[in-house]
């Protein structure tokens, strides 16, 4: 399994990171079938899935929902999620609590 250490480690050093973004499971089996470094569920989906004009809509709520269905089919890739717009930039406080 990919961690953040070793993602780290290997940035700038031998072949490439390979990142995709994935907003569903079948999008995020056939990333790791692919064999990518890294998994991205972004809040681009507000876009992309949701049918919003930007990212400003999208919400806690959707962020979990849409990392949890790429969750259920990631075997080896670094999960990584966008937090969406003002789930962070209360404080500190919020941030880790939203980021749980």
């Amino acid at each position: 399994m990919v961690t953040v250490p070793a993602f780290r480690n290997r940035k700038g050093k031998g072949p490439p990171l390979v990142v995709l973004t994935a907003y569903d499971a079948a999008t995020a089996a056939a990333a790791e079938a692919g064999g990518v470094d890294a998994i991205l569920v972004g809040d681009s989906l507000g876009m992309v899935v949701l049918g919003h004009d930007n990212t400003l809509e999208v919400t806690l709520d959707d962020m979990v929902h849409h990392t949890r269905a790429v969750a259920r089919r990631r075997t080896n890739a670094l999960l990584i999620a966008d937090m969406p717009w003002l789930s962070y930039h209360l404080g500190p406080d919020d941030a880790v609590r939203n980021a749980a």
